[in-house]
């Protein structure tokens, strides 16, 4: 059986061009959903063990006055460049053990910028975590290169920074390794550089998210210690070089913006998170929502093998659930908020941080790959459940200019259909999404699996 297509590599680049649209779309719906994930899943033939390898491709799409434009372009990191001009694999599993084992003791890797993408001061770049951002040209998504952000300090940056509307800025954080591994902070205000708020000693390697709210930023490090000298030896399974130890804690980590110095630490019960739905803050404690796991196993989903048959990843596993954290008392007790299974949680952004009353999430049953808008304070749910064969991306709320709530706009959903072989954008109403898309604007090629993205009202 052959692949399904979220896992082939790119089948046609190119800009912006217009795209089919089936039904009517909102003459309000105005801006750019980007969306970003592994495009090429191997290197000269060589596939990769695991899909976060996988080159990135950004796919955008474009919406104006009831029409629809959409591009799609394969992120020419350095690493790439390099890789076609050798004319053989250099990096990750599909290179040679001895080319492994060399990258790692020169400390060389290929930035593959494929896990997500965000829009700072009018320009656009490619994430991947614990690399610096790769910068793409919005006009025609063509890469442009490595950014600092105009941090001098930026070594690497994180894969999910998050938007805090009350500062009006972008807060993000980088990791670097070594004998005293650090997490460094940083600002990505409105105008002017990012700069680096401080930093802190960790011996954690699992960071993948964080929480942010207008008075601080929530970190939860999971128990995942790396393999070293597996590392050192070429390793590439990725469940060989990360080892869950759950003899030790899971330590949360509690910076106020203002006073990162004063840092509070402390640890609790061993779990994982992978993504954070947001924060706020009532009545002198920190409300996390987040999707848990007993461990970090979760990981080992997003092997390539999983892919050989056709079938589609299940990438879910987790449960919704809210830390009050009590950093004063050193305390966090953990709600379950929801019984499904779900990841890729998203809140309306213009409210990051702050209350939000609604969830957008993935939720899994029967194999069957749903969009839910989850009620907190209700704790019901409305779903889509797709047609059988198409197969849904995170959701992504995009508020109509000038409301205010958090229903008045529409949740714009990439979908791989598995009978024409093509991908689309489906239009839900975000007041009543269980009755499925306004609109859909249709690619006339596959788009291959994505794993985050934004909308940008401006572009």
């Amino acid at each position: 059986m052959s692949r399904s297509g979220l896992y082939r590599d790119v089948t046609r680049e190119h800009g912006f061009e217009p795209l089919k649209v089936e039904g009517a779309l909102p003459p309000e719906l105005a801006g750019t959903l980007y969306r970003n994930g592994p495009g090429e899943f191997g290197s000269f033939g060589r596939r990769y063990y695991h899909l976060f390898e996988g080159q990135g491709a950004i796919c955008a799409v474009r919406f104006g006055a009831g029409a629809a434009l959409g591009a799609h372009r394969v992120v020419e990191s350095a690493g790439l460049l390099e890789e076609r001009e050798a004319g053989r694999p250099l990096y990750d599993s599909a290179a040679s053990r001895a080319r492994r084992i060399s990258n790692r003791l020169r400390g060389r890797d290929k930035n593959s910028a494929n896990v997500n993408v965000i829009a700072w001061q009018g320009r656009i770049f490619g994430l991947r975590d614990v690399a610096k951002p790769i910068e793409l040209l919005p006009e025609t998504l063509e890469t442009l290169g490595e950014s600092d952000l105009e941090c001098a300090t930026l070594e690497t940056f994180t894969a999910h920074p998050h938007f805090v509307a009350a500062r009006g800025a972008i807060y993000g954080f980088g990791l670097r390794y070594g004998r005293q591994s650090a997490l460094d902070l940083f600002e990505l205000p409105a105008r002017g550089s990012a700069r680096r708020l401080g930093s802190l000693p960790i011996d954690a390697l699992a960071i993948h998210d964080f929480a942010a709210t207008e008075r601080h930023l929530v970190f939860f490090l999971g128990p995942a210690r790396l393999n070293v000298l597996g590392a050192l030896l070429g390793e590439a399974r990725a469940e060989h070089l990360v080892r869950w130890d759950p003899a030790r804690a899971t330590e949360v980590i509690v910076v106020p913006i203002d006073e990162p110095e004063r840092a509070v630490r402390f640890p609790v019960e061993p779990f994982f998170v992978w993504h954070f739905a947001n924060a706020f803050e009532r009545d002198g404690v920190i409300a996390v929502d987040f999707v848990r796991y007993a461990d970090s196993s979760a990981t080992a989903t997003m092997r390539d093998q999983a892919t050989r048959t056709g079938d589609v990843i299940d990438m879910d596993g987790g449960k919704l659930c809210r830390a009050t954290v009590d950093w004063r008392a050193s305390r966090m007790p953990i709600e379950l908020l929801w019984e499904a299974s779900c990841e890729f949680p998203r809140v309306d952004s213009r409210g990051e941080g702050s209350v939000r009353r609604y969830v957008w999430l993935t939720s899994t049953e029967s194999r069957s790959r749903r969009i839910v808008r989850f009620d907190l304070e209700r704790a019901v749910a409305a779903a889509w459940i797709p047609p059988q064969g198409q197969h849904v991306s995170e959701p992504i709320f995009a508020p109509r200019s000038g409301g205010a709530a958090e229903t008045d706009g529409w949740t714009l959903v990439l979908v791989y259909d598995e009978h024409t072989d093509t991908s689309h954008v489906a239009v839900l109403d975000a007041s009543a999404p269980e009755r499925g898309p306004l609109a859909r604007v249709h690619f006339d090629h596959p788009v291959p699996l994505t794993l985050h993205g934004s909308w940008v009202p401006w572009f």
